[in-house]
Order: structure tokens, then sequence, then C-alpha cells
């Protein structure tokens, strides 16, 4: 080995030397993303198109910043946020930056400081072994884990496509077949348990093969990239990039893993598809299945709070939004591939910045012309699942701008191993703004503090259980027994989803095996009524249907600060304890409770200057229990925010009615106060049985509505009447609001 690495070591000399006297050859032009057609209309347009010369202005003083550091290319040894994980991170970017600056500027200090950087790590990859750090079911070798391992290749690949037509024969054949062809032969050949799986690592790693055999013109490598790694008998799905575009999309273009990772996927897919309409337009890659990738990138933004983040189901992280890197390439390629998508240019204008190539040349060209429209958000049903039966994740919007009300629900199935165990929870925001929470994950991206930056154990013990989330829990134990293999093998029941009338929109799903012998179905009713309100009033309706009784917590994590509840509680002011032991009860402290009245109870918080209201009808003996987050929590690492529970024992059918409402305001300056009081004046149930649900909202202004749904069929054609305290209630379809 030694005697190896001493020839490597002169001929990377010998190469150098030949490559520091020669300037690189300034006709030759890339062709995986970025093509010579692009190169040149860059060039010659660029200082027309604000946004396209900003970019690259912001490409060529980040690059510089780093190259006026010189190479480093260290040996492999730490996690996620260590010194090298970062560096050889930032080191794949800079190559990219360097390539992509050398075709649009034709400045040949760019290329040379990728080429030397290349032959760098081209001298370093054939001594690697498996990273020191083992903490991932598939360690790398430059990282500690083979994720990131194809995401340096991803970018390296599109980096070597820039420069590998003015390298020497003997240049070339050290890059390719010292680092870039075993690099991908680790990710494929040696590991392919990781790249055949259905999976967005295995994503990233047929992204990754395929886009080096593009820039090496190495057939093999792209059609590895296409079918997978024979292993023996082949399963039932295959492998491949195909494959992956096949099972992990929904035909609405949902991800299963949930938006978070949609986000994440969404980069490898759409750039190896770049690659491979550029490369081989005959498979016409952008129209399979109905042209799935166009619309999972419009499904990714749609998966969006008014304010640009993701919603953060499953294994999410809050802060991320569509100005990342993936939803900056989506925007550009679909509006590249469909430039009547003019509001995609809005959301562009506010990433203010775009990928360059041609794609983010036709963004700049449109933005610089004025055809750029605002973005409007929708309320949509998002089927799961690779034929869509796998149930759905429903959204719920009061308006298509930014200062919507927006509910979602997710009935949709486990999301494999980053799911959470929170069928039929919810979350609500306002103008932009978290109001009902889903925690998202318990972990801290690349902070080499926490666990190396992977996921904490809390994640496990706190943000997957069903008690992190604004859902049922029966008898304080989670869905599916906690346990993923039992979760994966059922999936909710989408029952109605109409968002056709302004005036009240409606999403009803059921879950019938999470919990053994208890059948639930969520009802939310976004009711837009203007001779009441000039917001949104949420009806939320949590059926359970059981034949033994059990304990059951509905719990609500409000964002903001307690402001009045006309329950009589007792806080605990002196010393905490935690709710439970197990299923996440061990992290919530006991803050508090009291017993409800029977009838209307109301809870008010104050959330940035806006009150919030949730009016619930209360059985006798129901208790609404105070809970923070951190309980069981050593390192500090939760986030402690509360939550208000309502709990109802010894119960077997039940129905928790409930409304969500903002209302008034503190100014922040004046500190004048208005509509201190939400508009429900009380909430009853007036029927509930395994036929139909009818509840009665009395408004503060005397008017009152009655919303009924059908729970035994959701035929829209069939026609339902029933007589209730002497009022008739007659209706075609599964649900219909009455106004008296």
């Amino acid at each position: 080995m030694k005697r190896t690495n001493k020839y490597i070591w002169i001929l990377v000399a010998a190469i150098w030397l030949v490559a520091c006297r020669n300037e690189p050859d300034k006709t030759h032009y890339p062709n995986i993303i970025l093509t010579g057609d692009a190169v040149k209309a860059i060039r010659a347009e660029q200082t027309d198109l604000p946004l396209l010369l900003h970019s690259i202005e912001s490409l060529k003083k980040k690059t510089e910043l780093a190259m006026l550091d010189g190479i480093d290319v260290p040996a492999p040894k730490d996690p996620a946020g260590g010194y090298t994980h970062k560096r050889h991170k930032q080191n794949y970017i800079n190559m990219y930056g360097a390539g992509v600056l050398w075709q649009v500027t034709g400045e040949a200090r760019f290329a040379n400081y990728l080429r030397d950087m290349l032959i760098e790590y081209a001298a370093m990859y054939p001594k690697l072994e498996e990273h020191p750090v083992k903490a991932s079911y598939a360690p790398g070798r430059l990282f500690w884990q083979q994720l990131n391992e194809a995401v340096w290749l991803v970018y390296v690949s599109q980096a070597y496509d820039c420069i590998a037509g003015i390298l020497t024969p003997a240049q070339k054949d050290l890059i390719e077949n010292q680092l870039l062809l075993p690099y991908a032969n680790f990710l494929s050949i040696e590991n392919p348990k990781v790249f055949n799986r259905v999976h967005n690592h295995g994503v990233w790693a047929a992204a990754a093969v395929g886009m080096a055999g593009f820039a090496m013109d190495n057939d093999e490598l792209v059609n590895r990239a296409f079918n997978g790694v024979e292993t023996g008998p082949k399963e039932d799905v295959g492998a491949g990039f195909l494959i992956q575009l096949s099972q992990l999309f929904s035909p609405d273009g949902y991800y299963t893993e949930g938006p978070y990772y949609q986000r994440y996927a969404m980069l490898p897919y759409l750039l190896f598809a770049q690659a491979i309409d550029n490369n081989r337009p005959e498979m016409k890659i952008f129209e399979y299945r109905d042209g799935i990738l166009k619309k999972a990138a419009l499904t990714t933004l749609q998966l969006t709070n008014t304010n640009g983040q993701f919603f953060p189901i499953n294994d999410a992280l809050k802060s991320m939004s569509y100005m990342s890197t993936s939803l900056v390439h989506a925007v550009d390629f679909v509006y590249g591939l469909d430039e009547s998508q003019k509001e995609l240019l809005g959301i562009a204008q506010e990433q203010g910045e775009v990928i360059i190539c041609e794609a983010g040349l036709k963004v700049a060209r449109a933005i610089a012309k004025g055809e750029a429209k605002p973005f409007k958000w929708e309320s949509k049903e998002f089927r799961d699942g690779p034929d869509g039966n796998q149930g759905a994740f429903g959204v719920l919007r009061s308006n298509s701008g930014k200062q919507s009300q927006t509910l979602t629900m997710k009935y949709a199935s486990q999301g494999m191993g980053h799911g959470h165990f929170d069928r039929l929870t919810i979350a609500f925001y306002d103008q932009g703004k978290e109001i009902l929470q889903d925690y998202g994950a318990a972990r801290y991206v690349n902070v080499e503090y926490k666990h190396g930056g992977r996921y904490l154990p809390e994640n496990k013990t706190w943000a997957r259980q069903t008690i992190a989330h604004n859902t049922l829990v029966v008898d304080k134990d989670s869905q599916s027994e906690g346990k993923v293999k039992v979760a994966s093998s059922h999936h909710s029941e989408p029952w109605v989803f109409d968002a056709s009338k302004e005036e009240v929109k409606v999403m009803s799903a059921k879950e019938n095996k999470a919990y053994t012998g208890v059948q639930m179905q969520r009802t939310i009713a976004m009711l837009n009524l203007p001779e009441v309100s000039d917001d949104a009033i949420i009806l939320d309706l949590y059926r359970v249907e059981s034949y033994a009784k059990h304990k059951y917590h509905l719990p609500y994590y409000y964002m903001g600060q307690m402001m009045h509840t006309n329950v009589n509680y007792q806080a605990e002011t002196s010393s905490l304890n935690a709710m439970g032991k197990n299923d996440g009860y061990q992290h919530l402290w006991h803050t508090g409770e009291g017993i409800m009245t029977e009838g209307t109870n109301r809870f008010v918080w104050l959330n940035n200057d806006r009150f919030y209201t949730l009016t619930t009808e209360a059985q006798t003996k129901d208790k609404l229990l105070f809970a923070r987050i951190g309980a069981g929590d050593p390192e500090f690492s939760l986030r402690n925010e509360p939550a208000v529970i309502i709990e109802r024992d010894k119960t077997d059918n039940t129905l928790f009615a409930s409304t969500i409402e903002a209302h008034g305001n503190k100014h922040p300056v004046t500190e004048l106060v208005n509509g201190l009081k939400g508009n429900v004046a009380g909430i009853k149930t007036l029927a509930n049985n395994s036929e139909h649900t009818l509840v009665q909202l009395d408004m503060t202004n005397n008017n009152k509505v009655v919303f009924a749904i059908c729970n035994n069929t959701n035929d829209q054609n069939a026609m339902h009447h029933l007589t209730v305290n002497g009022q008739d209630y007659s209706w075609t379809g599964a649900w219909q609001l009455f106004k008296k």
C-alpha cells in the first residue's frame, strides 16, 4: 500500500507541474446542468439581468474568499458539525462555484483552483478507509454517513464537468480513475443496500453516480444509476432512479417522508433529471409519470406556511423554508420547463437568486421584463402512496395570500423511519405565524455539541411520540405501540375534503388501527362568516368509538402566553413532576390542572399581540391539564413550550367538540387592547352517533350555526334527514352548514 501511494504522489507532482504551466482552453463547455448554449447566453446577457448578475457576483464573492484561504483537504475524522466534516462540505461548494465561474467569466484562476483541489482529493482518496465516526448504518469515507458522500459527488460531478475538457489526459486519468470512478463504485457496487434503497439516501446515491457517469462519459455508471445494482434476485419493486420516482411520490407529487424531506430530496431528483434531459432527451424524463417531478416541485411549495417554512410534520426542522438551495433549483427548473408559471417568479424574487444555468437564465429574463406574479397558496388534499391510496395530508386556507389562516391535518402513511406516531394531528397558522404547533424533530443539525448534529435521543422518546402532537392519546400510550413496523402496515382513511366553497371548507379523516378496538374520526371545518368575524373560525370535532372505557388526552400545543381561562385551576408553583414515565409523558412537566364545568369552557392566549381562544365543550369530570415540555431532559435539548390537555377518563364513545379562533389585538406602542373576547359564546353537541354528528355554535352577536357531518357514508349524493329538539335538518352530501 505504501509503495502504491508513493507512485501516486509522484504522478500527482508531475501532473501538478504540467498543470500549473497551462492555462485552460476557453472553448470547452459543460453538458450536465450548465450547457454551452446557456454559457454563451449568460455571458452575453448577464449585465442586463439584475437577478442573474447578482447571483453570479454573490457566487464570485464567496468563491474568491474561499480561494484566499487556500486548499485544505484534511483527513476525515469528525462527525457532522466538526471541522473536517464542514471542510469537505465547504470544499464541494467551493469546487462547484469555481467550475461555474470559470465557465461564465472565463477567468483561468477559477479553473486552476478547482483542478488543484480535485488533484488533492485524487491523491488522498485511495488511502481512505471507513470513516472513524461509527454512528451510521452506512458509514462513508470522507463523511460519517454515505448520504453526505453522495451529496459531495453530486456537486463535484458538476464541477468536474465544467473543466473536464481543458484537462490534460494525465490529469483526467488521475481524477477519474483515482477519485471519481472509485468514489462512484463505493456508493453503488460496494454499498448496494444504500444504493438500492427506496429512500432519500438512495435518491442522492443514484443521482451522484449517474451525474458522475455523465461527467465522465461513462455509460456504465449512468445505467447503474437507472437500474440499481444487482445483488441476486431483485425485490418486487426493483431499484434505481426510475423506481425512486415511482415509489416515493404520490400521483399528487407528495413525498412520503413529508415536506421537510421532500425539500431535501427534490435537489437530487431535479439535478439528475436535468442531466438526463440534457444528455438523453429521448427519455423525456420530465414527462415520466404524467410529469411527476413538476408536480412534486409545485407540491413542495404548497406544503409551506405562508412565511415560506415547510409544515414540520415527521422529522423536520422548523426553520427550513423555500429559501433553501433545493427550492431555488425547484422554482427555476419548473419555470424553465413551463414559462406560463408566472407565480413561480414571485417566489424567485423572494429567494433573491437563480441557478446559473439555462433555467435560471429564463427566470432572470422574465423577472427583468416585469412578468412576476404573487404566488397563490391553495387549499388542497395531497394523497400519499405511489398509487395515491395510502391516506393523505390535508391543508385548508382561508385565502390564497400571505395573510391567510391555515389549518393542516396529517392522515397519511407513517412516512418510513422519519415518521411520527401522530395520525389525525393538526397545526394552525395565522398570517404566517405558528399558533398551534407541531414540535417537529429534536435535532440541532451540524451542531457538534448536540450529539454531533445527529438526531437526539429525545427525538425518539419525545418528538415522535403521540403526546407530542395535537391528536388524541388513548391510555397514555402512543399510537401503533410506538413501533414503525406496526404503523407502516396501515394508514388513515380520508373521509371528506371539500374546499370548493368560500364560506365553509371541510376535511375529515378516520383512523381505526392506531389503537386496538378504538375508532377515531377527526373533522375540521374552516368557517368564513363575515357577518360574525373577519377571521376564520376553526371547528374541531374529534369523534371516538370504543367497546371499552379508556382515558383520553387531547393536547393543544399553543404558541404564546396564557391570558385567561374560565376553568377553576390550581397551578404548580413550587415544584414540578413529570406526567408519566414513558411514551413521551416523561418529557412533560405537569404545571397545573382544573376541573372543567359541563358545557362551554375557554382558554385564551396571546401570540405576537393577537389573541386566540380555544373554546371547548366539556363533560362532567373532564379536566384541563396544564403542561410544559422539558422534563426528563438532562442536556436541556428540548424547547420549553406549553400545552393544555383535555382529559376525559373512563369513557368509551365520545366527541371532543372545540373551536379555535383569532380575535382582537394588543397594540405594542399605544398599549390599547381591542377584541379581547372571541366570537364563539357557546358550543353544544346536538347529535353524535354512528350515523351523524351535529354541533351548534352560538355567536356573541346572537347568530347560530349548526355543522352536520355524516359518519357512515361520504357519498356526495346521499340524502340525510333527522330531527333534533324539534328542529328538522335535511341535506345532501357528506356535510352541511345550517345558519339560524
